[in-house]
């Protein structure tokens, strides 16, 4: 959409570039980039204690064209539930450790006795820390430099990303159909919440960065301000 010169990783991250995604991932083989989707939650269901859950879809590499490891770096090629993707941006909020959902704390008596309290639980570290520490500070630059910049908040440091893609119906896309996000957690330096906004078909603008962003400041805002204690 806005053409650039040459660009590093961060950068390309930092703008959205799904060309440096491409020629990035030609460094990686199939079975490692698959195995990088997979620990961050894709393709699996994730457990959590609800009566139905989808697993999405991921390929294995032996399904994959010429063309799947670039589609997969832009995230095309694959379907995920936003329960998987909050949980991917989780693990990076947590030092690169994929945790477990819980949709319950924990349950309470009628006279306030904790009858039973989820703890948090870890299933797998997915990268180490310094990588996540690296992709962190990534991600803040996307908020206060880059696609993500309507989602800003003044002196809170937030870590997110921007996300525009296709909708697909019976096999093809759909003309003039876009599936909008904002995904990451705050504040940057303490996670405390992470989110992810996802708008289905908006109309005029569609990008990410444009309409799901302006969404996630106005509800963080607004959890800010119905809270007791600080969060930063």
């Amino acid at each position: 959409v806005h053409p650039y010169g040459w660009l590093t990783v961060r950068e390309a991250l930092r703008f959205s570039s799904n060309i440096a995604m491409a020629k990035l991932v030609d460094r990686l083989a199939a079975p490692v980039q698959y195995r990088y989707l997979r620990d961050f939650g894709f393709g699996t269901m994730t457990g959590v204690d609800y009566p139905s859950e989808s697993s999405g879809l991921l390929r294995r590499p032996h399904d994959w064209s010429s063309y799947s490891a670039a589609s997969l770096a832009m995230g095309y090629e694959v379907s995920v539930t936003p329960l998987q993707m909050t949980l991917a941006y989780a693990a990076l909020a947590n030092g690169g450790v994929l945790m477990e959902p819980a949709l319950v704390r924990e349950v309470r008596s009628r006279d306030g006795v904790t009858l039973r309290r989820n703890e948090p639980r870890p299933i797998r570290r997915v990268i180490p820390t310094a990588i996540a520490d690296s992709l962190r500070s990534v991600l803040v630059e996307v908020v206060e430099d880059g696609t993500g910049q309507q989602a800003t908040m003044g002196s809170f440091r937030l870590a997110g990303k921007t996300g525009t893609a296709r909708v697909v119906t019976n096999g093809s896309y759909e003309a003039g159909a876009y599936t909008s996000s904002f995904a990451g957690f705050f504040p940057a330096d303490d996670p405390q919440l992470v989110f992810l906004v996802k708008l289905d078909r908006p109309q005029g603008d569609y990008y990410g960065g444009l309409t799901a962003a302006p969404v996630t400041r106005a509800t963080l805002e607004a959890a800010l301000a119905a809270r007791g204690t600080p969060l930063d």
